[in-house]
């Protein structure tokens, strides 16, 4: 899986679950053809600090995260070529999107690991998608 370009990384939507204090937050990304193969994967992020698990209360609000190994920081990954790679996620922001539904945008850096992913470097990224909660008695 040579030459992965980080810019095939797109999110298709969201799914926050878990407790306040300790949610997590699936990023399903669109699949994508690479060197013949079909890449079906998603960004995995856990331990986030959030006050509510139910979109209303998020709406219009942003959150910043330090990163590992400091305190506080989201555990992040998504599998690419056989392996889990890193993503540091810095900042979490819930926008109210069309028909009453928010949108999270999700701001960071991926930490590709060359052993794994040949040319790989720290890249940058911002991702937004549509965003729902597995809370029970959330509306939005």
């Amino acid at each position: 899986m040579d030459d992965l370009s980080p810019s095939l990384l797109k999110a298709r939507h969201a799914i926050l679950s878990g407790e306040p204090g300790d949610a997590s937050l699936y990023v399903m990304l669109t699949p994508f053809l690479h060197a013949g193969e079909l890449i079906d994967t998603a960004i995995r992020l856990d331990g986030i600090e959030l006050p509510s698990v139910m979109l209303a209360p998020l709406a219009g609000k942003s959150f910043d995260f330090p990163v590992n190994p400091d305190d506080g920081y989201i555990d992040g990954s998504v599998y690419l070529a056989n392996a889990h790679q890193t993503v540091d996620v810095t900042r979490l922001e819930f926008h109210r999107s069309r028909h009453d539904g928010l949108t999270v945008v999700i701001r960071g850096v991926y930490r590709l690991d060359p052993a794994s992913l040949p040319g790989a470097r720290d890249t940058p990224f911002t991702l937004n998608a549509a965003v729902s909660s597995s809370a029970l008695g959330d509306s939005g």
